[in-house]
């Protein structure tokens, strides 16, 4: 089989994960790439799966959750969504990225996916002539815009060491400030918080691993002025979309109300979903904030799910995967390092976001275990490449 051929499905499936109304598609996608995986495993074996116990014990947690759904039938689908279709994609993206070529070539589709994105949404907001994102539009709301941001963005600083051609960071260079004068336009506040901290992540890591010669001060510098950044546009943000200041956030009302929920039935959630609390507590959503018809928080809405060993499952899920990018961000191969060090900056950006919101579901999660996959698949295959006699490298981290 050609070597970009194989890899079509996949690179077709990150151009337009971001995309909305293109479901069928992905799934059409996802459907191709595992045919390919198929043959693969056939050939060579199952791969080894990085946080393989983690991964069991939150698919496990979800499937007990169905003997106390208040509606299984829903429950049962989004655990096939969000877990079944989720796990597809990591373990193709493991399959499939063996080299430095392979990861090229994904992370071309995914630049070329969010490049046609944001120029939809330029238009769009241009054209009409709002100050206002349009959240029904082609790219989407303005939360899961910024939320497929921070999950990009890691990959863009990736593809710096996996793209062949001699202008790439200048290109890099270009569609990160495009996608963050986009950024700007969708006034979420939490994305520059959350922005921030990656950068804090990826500076400190850049520094400790010898990509950056700055001294300690310049380091201190440069986190400084980034936080004074952030900070700067998300007031503007506040201001520019007249949101409700800090103290009157609906969401500071509803997460005493939820945990509390929790604890009364500490064991045991209502079925895994995000719509868990619209239907079993309805009396939890507030009147007046339609938009508040869940927790807005990813641990919380586990709890709502699964009880507290959700909770438990899905943050331990989050720290095996941290721990193992963190691992491998001291590897002695540079370009397994990199994909380490921006597989910590994908975690910590993704955890960050659905700390005041939950986007960890649809076409944002596939995005995340798709790129998760694409960095630990490469860096498997390149640290286990043998050698001229025949032989297993197995560098350590």
């Amino acid at each position: 089989m050609m070597s970009k051929a194989r890899l079509l499905p996949f690179a077709v499936l990150l151009f337009i994960l971001p995309i909305p109304g293109t479901v069928a598609l992905r799934l059409l996608a996802l459907g191709a790439g595992l045919i390919v995986c198929a043959w693969t495993w056939h050939k060579e074996g199952f791969p080894d799966v990085p946080a393989k116990a983690a991964l069991l014990l939150w698919g496990g947690c979800a499937l007990l959750s169905l003997a106390g759904a208040v509606d299984p039938a829903y429950s049962l689908g989004e655990i096939k969504n969000e877990i079944g279709y989720s796990m597809a994609a990591y373990l193709g993206f493991i399959t499939l990225t063996r080299t430095r070529g392979d990861a090229g070539f994904f992370v071309m589709a995914l630049m070329l996916g969010s490049l046609v994105l944001c120029l939809f949404a330029l238009r769009e907001h241009f054209v009409s002539g709002s100050a206002d994102w349009n959240e029904f539009g082609i790219a989407g709301g303005s939360g899961s815009y910024s939320t497929y941001l921070l999950a990009l963005l890691p990959a863009l600083l990736w593809a710096g060491w996996v793209l062949p051609h001699k202008h790439r960071w200048s290109v890099i260079a270009g569609l990160v400030a495009l996608q963050l004068l986009t950024a700007v336009l969708a006034g979420q506040r939490t994305f520059w918080l959350v922005f921030a901290l990656q950068a804090l992540f990826a500076l400190h890591l850049l520094r400790a691993r010898g990509f950056i010669v700055f001294s300690a001060a310049r380091v201190r510098a440069i986190a400084a002025a980034v936080v004074v950044l952030a900070a700067v546009v998300m007031v503007s943000a506040s201001a520019k979309r007249d949101m409700l200041g800090w103290k009157q956030d609906p969401r500071l009302a509803t997460w005493p109300a939820v945990a509390a929920r929790i604890l009364e039935h500490p064991l045991a959630g209502k079925g895994f979903g995000r719509e868990t609390m619209k239907k079993a507590y309805p009396d939890l959503l507030p009147r007046e904030y339609s938009a508040v018809w869940h927790a807005h928080n990813v641990f919380l809405n586990y709890g709502m799910s699964m009880g507290i060993p959700g909770m438990i499952a899905i943050l331990l899920l989050f720290f095996a995967l941290l721990r193992t990018f963190w691992k491998l961000s001291g590897d002695g191969d540079r370009v397994i390092a990199m994909a380490g060090i921006c597989g910590v900056s994908l975690v910590v950006g993704v955890v960050g976001r659905n700390l005041t919101n939950d986007f960890f579901q649809r076409d944002l999660a596939l995005l995340f275990w798709s790129i998760a996959g694409m960095l630990l698949g490469y860096a498997q295959h390149v640290r286990n490449v043998p050698d001229a006699a025949g032989r297993r490298i197995a560098r350590g981290g």
